[in-house]
């Protein structure tokens, strides 16, 4: 597919502005956060991949976080996360990575998610979901005890969103085998597609954040319940239709409650 072409060539060439660029922080308040951080490498990173799409096709919207993140999803629309986990990424946390997805008509088609320092590319499209060419998929069943679930770090202004998280690291904490906060979205997706961990919750927010790794996870045969996501904005995402389960019996009850 050509878009995807497209995204992989030019999250590699980004690779090299961010590996070899500018990981000073300067503090940015945002809706989405307390705190926040940007570099210059995220900038510049993102004016290159942007540069690539425009080059062949050149008439299609981009959204990106840091230059043009308000632009509304319509026809042929892009998603870029320059540097996402950008937080890692100034502290030398090497859980960071580039991600970008193309949608028709808000309907993904095609993404991709470079995690440069371990030299993995993720991608998805209408074949499947594949990690350095190779086919992936999610874990087999197991129980919800036995299942290891990655989090997002929710840095967030929203009173509601702050209580979900407290829930939901308290509460659930005996429902699991562990806890993973890895900081960065498309290490959560990433690894929940190739069978590392077993469920990923999130409340969803930028479409950059979440929809390039809700796609591969999804193409790699995980599941979520399309119902809550609209009504809530939580994401549960999960291995198989029997971890799902489980964890809309235990988990959900208790973010629901926030949510009322």
């Amino acid at each position: 597919m050509r878009e995807l072409d497209v995204i992989v060539g030019a999250l590699r060439d980004a690779a090299r502005i961010v590996m070899g660029g500018d990981r000073s922080a300067e503090s940015k308040e945002t809706i989405v956060g307390t705190y926040d951080v940007v570099t210059g490498s995220d900038v510049a990173a993102e004016e290159l991949i942007i540069s690539r799409i425009r080059e062949s096709f050149p008439d299609d919207t981009i959204i990106s976080e840091e230059t043009n993140p308000d632009a509304v999803v319509t026809g042929r629309t892009w998603a870029i996360d320059p540097i996402d986990g950008t937080m890692n990424y100034t502290r030398g946390i090497p859980l960071f990575g580039m991600q970008a997805v193309f949608m028709e008509d808000g309907v993904p088609k095609a993404s991709a998610i470079y995690l440069p320092v371990q030299g993995e590319m993720f991608t998805a499209s209408s074949e499947g979901a594949f990690l350095n060419g190779e086919a992936i998929k999610v874990s087999d069943p197991r129980p919800l005890k036995k299942c290891i679930m990655s989090t997002g770090d929710f840095s967030r202004k929203s009173e509601t969103f702050r209580k979900a998280q407290a829930v939901l690291l308290g509460e659930c904490y005996d429902d699991i085998a562990r806890f993973k906060v890895m900081g960065a979205a498309c290490i959560d997706f990433a690894y929940l597609a190739c069978g590392r961990t077993d469920l990923h919750v999130r409340f969803v927010n930028r479409i950059w954040d979440f929809m390039p790794g809700l796609y591969l996870a999804e193409m790699a045969g995980a599941v979520y319940d399309h119902g809550i996501f609209e009504k809530d904005r939580i994401l549960i995402m999960c291995s198989s239709e029997q971890v799902l389960a489980e964890a809309m019996d235990i988990i959900y009850p208790r973010l629901e409650r926030c949510f009322r």
